[in-house]
This record gives C-alpha cells, structure tokens and sequence, in this order.
C-alpha cells in the first residue's frame, strides 16, 4: 500500500551435489502415494512448473524421477500458504500417485522410503520394514530357536525347558580385581555342560566385532527369541549409593551395557526379546531408553515386576521382565497360585551346613541388620545374591533355635533357586558355582514368562509341538524337563 514500506527478505542457501531424505509413505483412501515436500527441491532443478518422468528401472528396487521437460508426465507445483512461512522459503512438492507404478516399484509392505536427490533427478528406493522382515523369516519355523548373551547356564535350561531350542550364546565372565586366575571362560564352560548350542561367543559383549556375529550367524536359522541378562549390580538396592558413583568414574560401572544390548538387538533382528534384570532397572533411565528404542523399532514392548513366591518359587526374589515382539498381544504370566514352603523343601538338607556362628560377617550382619535369615517354618527364604558363597553380611544364613548360625549348602542354594539337582556345576569351582547359583534366575517364575514367550511366538507362527513340563526324577526342587 501506498506509504507503507514493504519488508523483503531474502533467502540464501549454498547448494550441495547430493542430498539424502527419509520419508513416510502415505496413505489415503487405502491408496499408496509417495509426496515429497521440500525446501531442496528447487536447488535441484526441481522448480515448479518443471515437468519429470517416472520410471521403475530394470533390476532396480525402487523409482526413479528425472526431469523430462515437456515430455514429463508430472508437473512439480509450490504448496501455497495464507501466510509466507519464512521457515520453508523454497518449499516445493512432487508427487507420484500411480498405483501401478508404486506397485512395481515399492513392496506394499514398505513404510518408509529412502531419497537420494541429485541435479535433475531423484532415485526413491524402499527401506527395509524391520518387523515385516522379521515376522517374514519366521514363516514356516518348526522350531522356535534361541540365543541367550550374559548367562552361566541356568536360564538356558529353563528355556530349552520350555521348548525354545538353543541355537547360539554370547558369555563371557568379566575379570574382577579379586580373581587370581582367569574366570573369563567359566560361564561359557557352565553352559556346555548343560545345553549343546550351535554357536558359542565367549566374548565381551562390550567389546564384539558385531559385524563378525551377524557373518557366523548368517546360515543359522532366524532366532525366535534373544534373551539378555543384563548385569544388575548398578540397578540393584545391595549395592551403596557411594559405590555405584565410584563404578561410574572408575568406568567399572554396568550401566551402558543397555547400549550394547541394543546393538546386539539391532545385530541378531530376533522376532523376539526377553531382558530380566533387579527391579530398580524399570526406573531407571537404561530401562526408559530401551524401552522407547525397542518401540521405535516398530516392537511391541510388555514389562512388569514378577515375584518368585506367586510362581511356586521358594525365595522372595523379585524381577523386572521386559519382553518386546514383532508381534502384538503377549501378556505378562499370571501368578499361578502355587505355594510350596522354602523350610520344609530344604530341612533334609540342613545338616550338612557348616556353623559359621563364629565369623566376623556373620557378627557385623547381625550388628547392622543387614544379615538376611531363614528360619525353620519359613514359607520363603531370603534372596540369595551373587556374593552369597563370600560370606559377606548381605549373605543369607539359617538362624536356628539354638542360636546357632548356618551357612547354607550349595546345593540348598540350588534348591531354593528351583535348579534341580541334575543341572551340572561340575567344570567350575564351589566359588564360581555359588555365584552362578546366586545371581541366576528363579527357575520356577522364569519357567512362567518362557512359557509364555513361546506360547506367544507359536500362535503367531504356527502350530508347535505343545511342551508340558514335568519334574526330573530325583530333582526335588525341580529344573524340569520337557513333556513332548
């Protein structure tokens, strides 16, 4: 208007050879339509009123639009807005809405496409649709297989338990400052004693070439579920405030294995994924990020806190379980009601404890109330952790009427954990098998949420040989073994 002074601004951009896009694919009506909005359009030549071609090029995944001037068959136009939107001064939109080019070009699958713009021309190819893939190799599965990472054996057992067959197992015990051998194979060798995998990775999770993993699992059959057990020490209420900050400057801290277990996730492409750890985790950060990566994924993610006790487990264990799937619908297992008493499954074994009355962690327990004690008539036992075999004052002992204080066997460890007397401790050392024993899961509560994995896994695949479970023989406390 006159008298007014208008106000033009300008807008500059330097021009680079080549730019990379991601992009949704739309949908409207139930028809497929690939639309590119963009401010790079025009650095491209890509103007409105330009006209360009498309085609599906032989042997190429995707399409390709190149400008054809007058021979193109789409025009390129400017989306209009009531008022300049300073933030997209050069915004310009092409479109392809041909279904059968789209058809031929892009799998109806596709979600998202990748988008390579040149001078003249776009190459759009599909992006592989994570879970699709996935649920597509599991087709036609007969079996349901396994790849554990992070365990000395006692998971394993509960899954091939459960039907799950175990195809491959990434372990590798850390070294610590107070081992005066090499440990680092002990875990791996407590697997093979009990279970016959496909493949063994005895390497440090944090330190696998994961290239490397993906090349020896290549011709191996597509795994129906990983399970991790993250190490929960940094998680755990056990250990000091001052302690777990002192892990994180030293960097002998647990924390950032959730990164490498999402790498390890984003390596393997299970359809499944199983992650048990302390229940502090679920609160934690680590547990929020995986938790929103795995949904990002496109995973449908479930978690909850379980207690042993409602599963027929003799301990007040507590766990934290996340299971994601490529598929919706799975539920958490419901408590089975089943109760049995942790003394009356344990008293036969009492005397052969040794009386540790006299010991310095046992006096500084009872001191700082730290001590956790099993009393004859108890319906659960205290929960036994990995430092249990160290007699330390978190340990748990038997305090009897006597006054007497015992420390209790490996083998009551084992019971009241639901590890059945065939599992097989025999390469390792009564030191070692007490930290297996202490910081393995409760086989009775596990055995649940496996069950239920492979429940889940089996309706969505296809019909599976139905696995009961019945108690070995001379197992009183029971691993089990499968019911076919």
């Amino acid at each position: 208007m006159q008298g007014e002074r208008q106000e033009v601004r300008i807008a500059r951009a330097n021009v680079p050879e080549l730019v990379t896009k991601e992009l949704a694919l739309a949908c409207v009506g139930g028809r497929r339509r690939f639309r590119l909005s963009s401010n790079f359009l025009p650095m491209m030549g890509f103007v409105p009123g330009e006209r360009h071609s498309v085609e599906v090029p032989p042997g190429m995944d995707g399409m390709l639009l190149k400008l054809s001037g007058d021979a193109g068959a789409i025009k390129v136009y400017e989306r209009q807005y009531h008022n300049r939107r300073h933030n997209n001064p050069f915004e310009t939109v092409v479109e392809v809405a041909n279904q059968r080019v789209l058809d031929a070009a892009i799998p109806a699958y596709t979600e998202r496409v990748h988008l390579t713009l040149q001078h003249g021309q776009i190459v759009v190819r599909p992006l592989a649709n994570r879970t699709f893939s996935i649920r597509r190799s599991m087709r036609g599965c007969t079996e349901l297989d396994a790849m554990v990472a992070m365990t000395a054996g006692v998971d394993v057992r509960c899954l091939a338990d459960c039907g799950f067959r175990i195809d491959s197992i990434l372990e590798y015990r850390p070294q610590e400052a107070r081992d005066l051998t090499d440990l680092t194979e002990t875990g791996a060798l407590n697997v093979l004693a009990n279970s016959s995998p496909r493949v063994l990775f005895n390497e440090d999770i944090t330190r696998v070439n994961w290239d490397r993993v993906k090349g020896a699992m290549a011709d191996g059959p597509p795994i129906a579920v990983l399970h991790v057990s993250l190490q929960c020490d940094d998680f755990s209420k056990a250990k000091g405030r001052a302690l777990k900050a002192a892990a994180t400057e030293d960097l002998s801290t647990s924390r950032d294995l959730v990164y490498d277990a999402l790498r390890m996730i984003e390596t393997i492409q299970p359809a499944s994924v199983i992650v048990e750890n302390v229940p502090g985790f679920a609160e934690s950060g680590e547990g929020a990020l995986l938790k929103v990566k795995l949904q990002r994924w496109g995973y449908h993610v479930q978690d909850g806190k379980l207690q042993a006790g409602a599963f027929g487990g003799l301990t007040k264990r507590e766990r934290y379980y996340l299971v994601a799937s490529v598929w919706p619908g799975f539920e958490m297992p419901q408590a089975s009601g089943s109760r049995r008493q942790a003394w009356a499954s344990i008293e036969d074994l009492v005397g052969q404890c040794r009386d540790v009355s006299h010991t310095t962690s046992v006096q500084e327990g009872l001191k700082s109330g730290r001590i956790r004690l099993l009393r004859p008539g108890d319906a659960l036992a205290p929960t036994i952790l990995k430092s249990q075999g160290r007699q330390t004052k978190d340990s748990v002992y038997i305090a009897m009427p006597d006054g007497r204080y015992l420390l209790p066997t490996l083998q009551m460890q084992m019971r009241l954990n639901g590890i059945g007397d065939d599992f097989d401790l025999g390469c390792v050392s009564q030191a070692v098998g007490s930290e297996i024993v202490g910081q393995s899961i409760d086989v009775e509560m596990h055995r649940a949420l496996a069950a239920s994995v492979h429940a889940h896994i089996s309706r969505n695949v296809g019909a599976h040989v139905a696995v009961g479970v019945s108690a070995v023989p001379g197992s009183p406390a029971g691993m089990r073994s499968p019911r076919r």
